[in-house]
């Protein structure tokens, strides 16, 4: 399993969708799970920027992972989003018959995310909810990065900033790499 760390806006979902093509893997994006939600409550905290609490997130993984090809490598974005996801991750794997191969961490500076994040046209784009998007990934998500590194997972980290081409070069180098420890 490849996990994709990044803030909102830097790119994970599109690089993802390359990578598994290209490498033949699964993707799986706990954004898109909930996009594709019926979830009322899960549309409203979408809406206003609210990250899904860790009951329904590990929830919405947790049938994904189970309902899916046992045997593909897979792709994790956007998940886990804080350090208690990460430690119920963590005490999951086995029962996935999986283990954590590396994280690819996609860095974008501010500015260049509010410009990508602005031009999306979703409604979770809004310059208030994006600033809020922004300041819960650097202050929950970013240090389950450290988390990772404790535990001598490989952190492969990709400037963000180029052609999708470009940066899809960098992101499968480091798939590579990764997918041969």
């Amino acid at each position: 399993m490849v996990l994709f760390f990044g803030p909102p806006g830097s790119g994970k979902s599109v690089q993802g969708e390359l990578l598994v093509v290209r490498n033949k893997c699964r993707w799986l994006s706990t954004g898109q799970l909930f996009r594709d939600s019926s979830d009322p409550e899960v549309l409203k905290r979408m809406a206003t920027g609210e990250l899904i609490d860790d009951e329904l997130t590990n929830k919405v993984l947790d049938e994904a992972l189970l309902n899916g090809d046992q045997k593909a490598r897979i792709v994790l974005d956007g998940y886990p989003r804080n350090t208690m996801q990460a430690k119920w991750l963590e005490e999951r794997l086995l029962s996935y018959n999986r283990e954590i191969k590396c994280l690819i961490v996609f860095n974008v500076p501010k500015d260049e995310l509010i410009k990508r994040l602005s031009g999306r046209g979703r409604t979770e784009d809004a310059p208030e909810v994006i600033e809020r998007r922004l300041n819960i990934y650097y202050e929950r998500t970013k240090p389950v990065i450290d988390f990772y590194r404790k535990r001598k997972v490989p952190v492969y980290e990709i400037n963000g900033v180029g052609s999708v081409g470009v940066v899809h070069d960098r992101i499968q180098t480091a798939a590579e790499q990764c997918l041969r420890v």
